[in-house]
């Protein structure tokens, strides 16, 4: 202990032996004790003067325990020591989190003392009386972990104590949905999933986890009746588009029926001709798979006339008509593909293959 002026020497040796001594202090001295103690870093008595209210139940307040843990942490240094005292803080003085985060904490570290802050945090966690008090001091906690400190292990550990508080938390689910898909862990990324779909309650999210169910069971767990069981349940009014996951759910079963009935639906919501030609040969494709050729021959001929360069549609005719023996008809398209086709050497077969079967005409015919 130094000092520039001998009265303030004098003063604090009084002060000194006063607190050695026990002596009773009104609320003005003792915090004018404490200051001046404090400025002349005189730590011995001040923690004797200060611990003495801490231990008087009847006259302990919150600010004893900031000024406390506030030195603790600043002047010496032990953020350890003044996590504990904030853990007494909350529990003895009945603290919200809000209140601790907002008012008592600034005054303890550094502005943006990250560090400090989690250690605290981590103290004080699990003394809240209010279990909503607890989750917000663990979400902090986590957003620490991740985002300030990139302290993994701790990260993963306080999210579990969250997950464990608080089972609905999708800020946790979240976290390990995330965690269980990067480790391919399929069957805990559905169990969070599902988890999740029974928490949230916006329309948007139950959509959006519910697709992503839907396509962990298809292309990562070969369950494509899950995954349509999913998408009926819970999408039947999304406003995302789940047609691929639905038709390649019904692909992978053989269900042609179920593939088609989502092509039609596609057609409902499709405006530009382009897109609707290709949802009309997909369903020929399939139609004539089913060896349901008129039906196939009107979807193909729906594809062609909406876009004319499309030459899929007019092959896949006379596919069809060749099946079927129609020469009148295979002719006919076989011209109509020679129009539009620009390939040299293609006209010259398509030349080659109408003159065969005009031959072929000519000759039932006669």
């Amino acid at each position: 202990m130094t000092t520039n002026a001998p009265e303030e020497s004098h003063r604090i040796k009084a002060l000194v032996t006063r607190i050695d001594d026990d002596g009773a202090f009104s609320e003005l001295e003792r915090q004018s004790a404490l200051d001046l103690l404090e400025h002349y870093e005189c730590w011995g008595p001040y923690f004797r003067l200060i611990r003495r209210r801490l231990n008087d139940n009847k006259l302990r307040k919150p600010e004893d325990y900031v000024k406390l843990a506030k030195v603790q942490n600043q002047n010496l240094e032990d953020v350890f020591a003044a996590a504990e005292t904030s853990a007494n803080l909350v529990s003895d003085q009945n603290v919200s989190f809000q209140d601790f985060s907002e008012t008592i904490l600034p005054q303890i570290i550094d502005f943006e003392d990250h560090a400090s802050e989690a250690a605290i945090l981590s103290a004080v966690s699990e003394r809240f009386f209010e279990v909503h008090d607890r989750v917000k001091c663990l979400e902090r906690l986590c957003m620490l972990y991740e985002k300030r400190t990139h302290n993994e292990t701790q990260l993963i550990r306080t999210y579990e104590h969250l997950l464990n508080t608080d089972s609905k938390n999708v800020k946790a689910l979240r976290f390990f949905k995330l965690i269980h898909t990067q480790n391919a862990e399929w069957d805990e990324v559905v169990q969070k999933l599902r988890q999740l779909l029974e928490c949230v309650t916006h329309p948007q999210e139950v959509f959006r986890y519910a697709q992503e169910l839907a396509a962990v069971y298809l292309y990562q767990l070969d369950a494509p009746d899950q995954a349509i069981q999913v998408m009926e349940v819970y999408c039947s009014n999304s406003p995302l588009d789940t047609s691929t996951i639905m038709f390649d759910a019904f692909q992978a079963m053989s269900d042609l029926d179920g593939c088609l009935r989502v092509l039609r639906q596609c057609l409902v919501g499709v405006n530009d001709d382009v897109s609707r030609a290709t949802l009309h040969y997909k369903m020929a494709a399939i139609q004539e798979q089913k060896k349901d050729f008129k039906s196939a021959v009107e979807n193909y001929e729906k594809s062609a006339g909406l876009s004319p360069t499309f030459l899929d549609p007019l092959e896949g005719i006379i596919s069809i008509y060749t099946i079927t023996n129609d020469w009148e008809n295979l002719q006919k398209w076989m011209k109509k593909l020679r129009a539009v086709v620009k390939d040299e050497k293609l006209k010259v077969q398509l030349n080659q293959a109408i003159k065969r079967v005009d031959d072929g005409i000519a000759h039932v015919r006669q």
